[in-house]
């Protein structure tokens, strides 16, 4: 699982270090790697022995997740370049730490082996999607969206704790 999470944290020194106009490509072809790289999850061997970490580990059930979930970024990636075009370089930058850090959180939750860390995991994925809401809508009540989202979220996983 570290070689789908590491790689993933590293997406966000890439973003920052990269000049002006190698951030899209770069990050776009960086991540299109790691989603090349999940996909070697789901020809998993019966016994599991690829799984070295204690905390986070992948079966059957959560690979197709993490599949999804890889591939969700260069194609977010690619459809927002355009929307973004006349934003300052500082925004991109932060708008593709927001979506490597949500991915990041995601394969963390997806892979988690113990529920208090899913519970943590999940509730942690709400930060950069309600970031990403409110800065980046596109409609003048996304304000209002991200407050809705956040508490009608927060409320329904209140009982799970």
């Amino acid at each position: 699982m570290l070689k789908i999470i590491i790689p993933t944290i590293m997406l966000m020194p890439l973003t920052w270090l990269s000049k002006k106009n190698m951030i899209w490509i770069n990050t776009t072809t960086y991540s299109l790697l790691i989603s090349l790289i999940s996909l070697s999850l789901l020809n998993q061997p019966n016994n599991n022995s690829l799984n070295f970490s204690l905390m986070f580990f992948s079966d059957p059930l959560s690979a197709p997740l993490l599949v999804l979930t890889t591939w969700l970024l260069p194609l977010m990636l690619m459809a927002s370049q355009h929307h973004l075009s006349k934003e300052p370089l500082i925004r991109k930058k932060l708008y593709i730490t927001m979506l490597a850090m949500l991915q990041t959180f995601l394969i963390m939750t997806f892979t988690a082996t113990e529920l208090i860390s899913f519970y943590i995991l999940f509730e942690a994925t709400l930060v950069p999607t309600l970031i990403i809401i409110t800065r980046w809508g596109n409609q003048t009540e996304r304000l209002n969206a991200g407050l809705y989202f956040l508490f009608y979220t927060l409320v329904g996983s209140l009982p799970l704790l």
